[in-house]
């Protein structure tokens, strides 16, 4: 089946959700026009692609007209310096020999990737001069890489604690033991809460002392280990490589320089809570070097609030991470696109800072960590299995939230540890009512509500019934044969003019399966939808 669309209404899912619509005040009316036939959509099949491929395959969604306006960036290039690519080592030695008669400078080389960066000493022309030179097979340009600040718009709940609770873990004192995780960020200082191996590399190598929180804060979320600070995968062992100056800033060359180093010194996932608006060819040649020796990467989309997703999180077969906060509202920083593939929590982490210090932690630069962490106890778990089959077993047992389905926003869902470890251990049934979503109906006045659920076990549920009620309204669907991580939902049309709006009334969807519940807890969600006045 399709997936669903945003249109121009926003619904995020929380305890108590909040709907933007600009414009005058609008209200609804307590009429519902019922679909009467109940929807299934198979969402988390098994996904065995082959790499790099992507592992998941979104439909491409209509960008929400209410959401946080996009900012699209131009792409930047590195001015005075390009990237040189060659078919084989000989023909990049052979240039080499020659590189400083020609006015050129070496700065930096990738011997694995044939790769080379080079600044220019005098005039040189343009790439068309460099072309005359017949050893380069690619000349390309080298692109700036940062993680920029993310900009929140709206109201969220923050965590102020580590994510732990919310993630479903508990007793993980051994996750990640045997593993090695690398992060390519600002770099990482000494810290009481890291306690664990970490090897360093120094890419900047401008002698300059650590002073962005960055590095050290992402290394937390995944090896940390204090009351405060507890990361994902505490007995993991980490690789610092430091490739992004004390203001965030860096380049695409040495980043890819950053994960060929990683690469070779044993990662088995890399970290990159970084981004660029920009393709570039020595990122890309980086992460098919990864991935060709069988290493995950996981990466950031990026803190824009666009509908595009940063690289190389957009890359095939990398895994993209978008952000969400305590109430499973989406995060209106993350950048949206059929790239995400998966949320976690990304506002106000406690996390290690260089001064030996406790901070609160926001942006998808905080959640990326979260899944990287996960992968590494998945690795340590089941060391047999395959990248892809790790990866599947992540992103179907990831929360559906927002639209029914993969969507632009969350992805695959929330990440849910305590789900994919459940499950990796008993058979269970369990129907969880899922979340909602809101569509304005083009040229009317009414809108499309959607209310779904999920099948968060591993058994078929034979017969579900699903309940949608607030005050003067009350509705029972039901669905049979919901197969594992299979999403249901049904529709509702309503009029834009109604007390449940004006009045913050509370909607309740339930959720009850004849063969029984594994976690009562979630079978039952609530919304209310606020309008703002402008």
């Amino acid at each position: 089946m399709k997936l669903l669309k945003r249109d121009k209404i926003v619904l995020i899912t929380v305890l108590v959700l909040i709907t933007a619509i600009v414009g005058s005040q609008m209200t609804w009316d307590s009429s519902f026009t019922n679909d009467p036939n109940p929807k299934r959509i198979k969402v988390k099949s098994k996904k065995t692609s082959v790499k790099p491929t992507r592992y998941t395959k979104k439909v491409k969604e209509a960008v929400p007209k209410y959401v946080l306006e996009e900012i699209q960036p131009k792409d930047k290039v590195l001015l005075g310096e390009r990237m040189l690519h060659f078919n084989s080592k000989e023909e990049m030695d052979a240039f080499l020999k020659n590189a400083n008669a020609r006015g050129l400078k070496i700065t930096r080389i990738i011997p694995a990737l044939n790769m080379i960066r080079v600044r220019f000493t005098k005039r040189i022309g343009s790439n068309e001069f460099l072309a005359r030179f017949v050893e380069v097979s690619v000349i390309s340009e080298n692109s700036p890489v940062g993680v920029p600040e993310p900009i929140l718009s709206g109201a969220s709940t923050g965590f102020r604690s580590h994510p732990l609770n919310f993630l479903g873990i508990t007793d993980n004192a051994d996750w990640g033991k045997g593993v090695t995780v690398a992060v390519i960020d600002s770099g990482v200082v000494k810290h009481s809460a890291l306690k664990g191996n970490i090897t360093h590399f120094d890419l900047i190598n401008d002698g300059s002392t650590i002073t962005s929180n960055h590095g050290t804060s992402v290394a937390s979320l995944i090896t940390g280990d204090s009351a405060l600070i507890k990361g994902v995968a505490p007995a993991a062992d980490l690789i610092d490589i430091r490739a992004l100056n004390n203001d965030g800033s860096g380049n695409a060359f040495t980043v890819a320089e950053g994960i060929v180093l990683a690469v070779d010194n044993g990662a088995q996932v890399i970290n990159l809570s970084l981004g660029s608006p920009s393709d570039n060819a020595a990122l890309k040649q980086a992460v098919l070097y990864a991935q060709s020796k069988g290493v995950i990467l996981v990466a950031a989309v990026g803190n824009e609030g666009a509908g595009r997703v940063s690289y190389p999180a957009s890359y095939p077969g990398v895994i993209g991470v978008g952000s969400n906060d305590a109430d499973e509202n989406y995060l209106s920083f993350s950048n949206r696109g059929s790239e995400v593939d998966i949320s976690a929590p990304g506002i106000e982490l406690t996390a290690a800072g260089v001064n030996d210090d406790v901070i609160l932690f926001t942006g998808t630069s905080a959640s990326s960590p979260l899944v990287a962490a996960t992968i590494a106890f998945e690795l340590a778990q089941y060391p047999d299995l395959s990248q892809d089959e790790i990866i599947s077993r992540l992103l179907n047992s990831a929360n559906d939230n927002g639209p029914p389905g993969e969507d632009n926003f969350f992805g695959d869902g929330i990440l849910n540890v305590g789900r994919l470890e459940a499950n990796s251990e008993v058979e269970s049934h369990d129907a969880a009512a899922a979340g909602f979503h809101l569509e304005q109906i083009p040229d009317s006045d009414k809108l499309k509500l959607f209310f779904s659920g999920e099948n968060r076990g591993t058994e078929l549920l034979t017969q579900v019934e699903m309940t949608l009620s607030y005050p003067g309204f009350e509705q029972t669907y039901t669905f049979r044969d919901i197969a594992s991580s299979q999403t249901f939902f049904n529709t509702v049309t309503v009029d834009l003019n109604s007390p449940v709006i004006q009045e913050g009334q509370q909607i309740l969807l339930t959720i009850k399966s004849v063969n029984g519940e594994a976690d009562l807890k979630n079978n039952a969600k609530s919304v209310k939808i606020r309008l703002n006045k402008q």
